[in-house]
């Protein structure tokens, strides 16, 4: 009361004292799976994004901006943040099934999310989101006080961005003016199913049949064989199928910006100088459409995937700014609060910097030279012309690809760089790495655990390779180059194991696991035998499909008082089945599966993320 009074007293008086300003409202705009060179203001000759042009053109366009991983999972965390290798804080459809998702995982005490750190400075909190993971239970959800999951069918997988856009104008109308908004948005028209809001897309490929080669939620129909073993794989788009497939997307962005352009509206009938609003606007990750033969957003840190938008405006922000070096998510948050003047409480970290000063200039000069990946399967950085990969020793993707890789990287092609001579770079930009991740990765990997109390599963995604096992990787797939590893008799696909016949050997494994002992089951499902003369791809097709397991034989009791598993798992398990995990299950605890939220898993499928 003592400090409203004395604001309160400032700006009668006037003579002497400068009247305080109240802090802005901020409007956090979050675009899924929208890329960068798809915006107008970024270079896409089609006039997709016109309201946000006008934005960054009143504000600053941080141009090289990247997100620090691939897909929503783990970007969200290190966007709201502003740490690298922070724990999911987003809902899941089978808990205790990722290393990051663990219901008994630890939280980082010096990390905080950035809704809970404005409602601690005073600000109502307010979130409208057409993702199921985003929603009102999770950990993102949580700090907000009023919290808004569009409804919409399995069959849409997502909300749509004009009811999104009709709610956050009424909760923006209903605002108490005595306090500053923060109103969170998250918008999925960009990602899968993209459906045509006039049933056509406007930017046509003349004389194109699309109808013929597309369903009407924007995703290939022909070719599905090839995607059913890979849901990614564009290898087999002509140049018109790719030019459809980027007509789609921009047709959904444009209608997107046509909906924000509502919503920009009503914020400027209130607030015309947007001197009390700062408007932010990203996305969690970009998506590949067609470049090198891949599409959507798998694990790839292509600049279609990873180039993101960031534009900042409103508040103190001086317009018509651009930024040029390059910014990361971990900087969202850091520059928001730098703006808004509000410095960090005392007890938390951020790994980004801030790029704003408080008077509404960038920082000279602004942005850095490399861009940081962090996440369970690998880490990465990006400098101007190359991508250097580390990824964990012994995984599926360094027996297959090598546990180190550079790519040259031009506009939205990558080339892998092979020769005695890249040796020299690799170690500079793996010193890069280090330098930047290092320690960061450590503080997140010890004590990372408290001691289950229930069954957990770990998916062969996370197992490693002893070096007792023979490996090599294989082509299973002529037409997609789909690898699996040949290791003692097995296949392993990544995804799962399956023993090949009577001359399979145990195979060897590791696992980081929370230090305890357990009992271990094999987690599996039956496949049927592969047949002798016909058919041979098909079957190994539906082999190494992910599925929900239904047999746990048991495989002992096990030690892994140091936080690592060792086993080695019986030929006999992995003969007629495929093995997706292993279930561990701590003294006193009654053997039990995961539950899976079958509503979810329905919707989640819609946005491709379960087969």
């Amino acid at each position: 009361m003592l400090g409203r009074a004395l604001l309160a007293l400032l700006v009668l008086v006037g003579g002497g004292a400068r009247a305080l300003a109240a802090p802005p409202s901020v409007i956090f705009i979050l675009l899924d799976t929208t890329r960068a060179d798809r915006l107008s203001a970024w270079g896409n000759p089609r006039p997709t994004t016109p309201a946000l042009d006008r934005l960054a053109a009143d504000g600053v366009q941080f141009v090289r901006h990247f997100a620090n991983a691939h897909s929503t999972r783990p970007s969200m965390p290190q966007l709201m943040s502003g740490r690298y290798y922070h724990s999911n804080i987003l809902g899941a459809f089978q808990a205790d099934a990722h290393p990051r998702e663990m219901s008994f995982a630890r939280r980082d005490p010096t990390a905080a999310l950035l809704p809970a750190l404005l409602r601690d400075r005073g600000y109502d909190t307010a979130a409208v989101s057409a993702h199921t993971w985003v929603a009102a239970d999770s950990e993102l959800g949580r700090p907000f006080e009023h919290f808004e999951l569009l409804p919409f069918t399995a069959a849409d997988g997502h909300g749509d961005a004009a009811p999104l856009v009709d709610r956050a104008i009424a909760l923006w109308r209903a605002r108490g003016r005595g306090r500053p908004l923060f109103l969170y948005l998250h918008f999925m028209d960009m990602h899968i199913p993209r459906r045509l809001p006039e049933g056509e897309p406007r930017f046509a490929v003349p004389g194109y049949d699309w109808r013929a080669r597309f369903a009407a939620t924007g995703e290939p129909a022909f070719g599905q064989d090839r995607r059913r073993w890979d849901r990614h794989d564009a290898r087999d788009f002509t140049d018109r199928d790719r030019a459809h497939y980027e007509a789609v997307y921009d047709t959904r962005l444009q209608y997107t910006d046509e909906q924000l352009a509502r919503l920009l509206g009503a914020v400027r009938d209130d607030d015309p100088g947007l001197r009390d609003t700062v408007i932010v606007v990203t996305a969690d990750h970009g998506e590949e459409l067609g470049e090198d033969g891949r599409i959507e957003h798998p694990a790839s840190l292509a600049d279609g995937v990873q180039h993101v938008p960031w534009i900042v405006a409103g508040g103190a922000v001086e317009p018509g700014q651009r930024c040029t070096g390059v910014t990361e998510h971990v900087d969202v948050v850091p520059t928001l609060l730098a703006l808004l003047g509000l410095p960090l409480p005392s007890d938390v970290t951020v790994d980004g910097r801030a790029w704003f000063e408080a008077t509404g200039r960038l920082v000279a000069p602004c942005g850095g030279t490399a861009a940081y990946y962090a996440w369970e399967d690998y880490r990465a950085v990006r400098a101007r012309r190359y991508l250097f990969e580390e990824r964990p020793s012994g995984s599926f993707e360094a027996r297959c690809g090598g546990e180190a890789s550079l790519h040259r990287v031009d506009a939205l092609h990558r080339r892998r760089l092979a020769g005695p001579g890249i040796e020299r770079r690799m170690g500079r930009l793996r010193r890069l790495l280090h330098d930047r991740l290092a320690e960061r990765e450590r503080a997140f990997r010890v004590d990372r655990y408290d001691a289950p109390a229930r069954s957990f599963i770990v998916r062969a995604d996370f197992w490693r390779t002893t070096e007792a096992a023979s490996v090599r990787c294989v082509r299973v797939d002529e037409s997609t180059d789909r690898s699996a590893l040949g290791a003692d008799g097995w296949m392993w696909s990544g995804r799962g194991v399956t023993a090949r016949g009577a001359e399979s050997q145990p195979l060897s494994v590791r696992l980081e696991v929370p230090a305890g002992v357990y009992a271990v089951d094999a987690a599996a499902t039956p496949i049927p035998a592969p047949p002798w003369l016909f058919g041979f791809a098909r079957w190994r097709r539906k082999a190494f499909l992910p599925d929900v397991p239904s047999e746990f034989p048991p495989l002992g009791t096990l030690d892994a008082s140091r936080g690592e598993l060792a086993l080695e798992l019986p030929a006999a398990v992995g003969r007629g089945h495929h093995v997706l995990a292993l279930r561990l299950t701590p003294p006193g605890a009654t053997p039990s599966v995961p539950g899976v939220d079958e509503g979810q898993r329905d919707r989640l499928k819609a946005l491709g993320y379960v087969q």
